[in-house]
């Protein structure tokens, strides 16, 4: 690979790159490289990546260093085989239930996006939807799932934890450090809650956490600490992105704006789409179990591998028009594309794909089912906001006008 290509790569770190997806096309046209930047490999085909995130013989989360999820502890991202199974399906009985999702937890979600977006300002007065709107969900949403409310008062918490886990991928000491303190005083506060709900469980997911048995043993309380970190940050943080994302590329491409008001079951799909189109998180991690080859390249046992989601979501091999957003493009298929089977990269690939993708699937269908029901319109206020970062990317503020339809006015 030619040297200015590798550094045209590192030029995206930083996240202030307006376009990263036609550097993407350049790497997909030259397979895998070495980075000493992020001190490993880098995949961006999406066959190669798929092949990294689900081929365990070769290839295997990444526990500690710059870029890895380290920052948690040690949760179901880290383990494997069997434990994983059995650890995984704590969560999944609640997170992945179709009675939970198309029962209460589908009507908690309808209640705090009703009561979110009742209170967003209408024209002629902007709206700050991002933090009126887009962070509210997914922040009430997992604190009542939790029943852990006040853990709703600590978002800088989790911002720093997530600032320190995979987006850190140069290993920034700094971040690091200011995620290590933000982990301890969220697991500080976590102690004495697992005490209370190990004596006094309830019907929601912390209980579960912390009285379901895995081959007779609870989790530690250092495991349901980590778990508590995973799931309070990862999960606020993305699906408030992939909701700015998905406003932002609306009002960008006002004929599927358009579409989708003239057909509301294209919602599912849409959402779909703009995960592929602007995944918010733009990359995963893996590590070599033993010498691989990806691309025609060797690599050797034990390094880091870089899995570029956003390239491969714009994988012209895969998806036609790929550099188009199309809110239909998935409405023969859009379920698939939150589970393992879908062709979607957006929440990973294999038997590590995100768990609550299917929660998050729903916060944004109901968002934007909102959003069409009472707005005929969106705008926005001021100059179009600048998409930024590189692992996690977004704008970073979505000051909108938005006009209500006259039936709701």
């Amino acid at each position: 690979m030619a040297s200015e290509l590798v550094e045209e790569f590192h030029s995206l770190i930083p996240g202030t790159s307006d376009d990263p997806y036609a550097t993407f096309k350049r790497l997909r046209d030259n397979a895998v490289f070495y980075s000493d930047v992020i001190d490993g490999w880098v995949v961006s085909r999406w066959s190669d990546v798929s092949r990294a995130l689900q081929d365990t013989e070769y290839f295997t989360p990444m526990e500690a260093g710059s870029g890895s999820s380290g920052i948690y502890g040690r949760t179901i991202l880290h383990m494997s085989g069997e434990e994983h199974r059995k650890k995984s399906a704590i969560l999944a009985r609640r997170l992945r239930s179709p009675k939970r999702l198309g029962g209460d937890i589908g009507e908690l979600i309808r209640h705090i996006v009703k009561a979110s977006g009742n209170a967003l300002p209408r024209n002629p007065e902007p709206a700050d939807v991002k933090e009126l709107f887009t962070s509210v969900i997914p922040l009430e949403v997992i604190g009542e799932l939790m029943t852990m409310r006040e853990a709703t008062a600590f978002p800088d918490w989790y911002h720093q934890i997530v600032a320190a886990s995979v987006s850190n991928v140069t290993g920034d000491p700094a971040i690091h450090q200011r995620g290590v303190e933000a982990r301890e005083d969220l697991f500080a506060w976590l102690e004495p809650e697992i005490i209370q709900k190990r004596e006094c469980p309830t019907e929601d997911l912390f209980s579960d956490l912390c009285t379901i048995e895995y081959e007779q043993e609870r989790l530690s309380n250092s495991e349901i600490k980590s778990f508590c970190a995973f799931l309070l940050s990862a999960g606020i943080e993305t699906t408030d992105r992939a909701l700015v994302n998905l406003y932002r590329e609306l009002i960008l491409w006002p004929e599927q704006w358009n579409k989708l008001q003239e057909n509301h079951d294209l919602i599912p799909s849409a959402v779909a789409e703009i995960l592929r189109f602007r995944p918010p998180v733009q990359g995963a991690v893996r590590k070599t179990r033993q010498k691989a080859e990806l691309g025609e390249v060797q690599i050797p046992e034990g390094a880091k591998v870089m899995c570029l989601l956003g390239a491969a979501n714009h994988d012209q091999s895969i998806f036609e028009n790929a550099d188009q957003f199309k809110v239909d493009r998935f409405s023969d298929n859009q379920r698939a594309q939150f589970t393992p089977a879908g062709d979607n990269r957006a929440f990973g690939g294999g038997s590590h794909y995100c768990t609550g993708s299917l929660v998050a699937k729903l916060e944004m269908e109901e968002s934007l089912r909102y959003v069409l029901e009472n707005f005929s319109e969106i705008e926005f206020s001021g100059p179009i906001p600048k998409e930024v970062g590189f692992y996690l990317r977004s704008s970073e503020s979505l000051n909108l006008i938005l006009h209500p339809k006259e039936t709701n006015v």
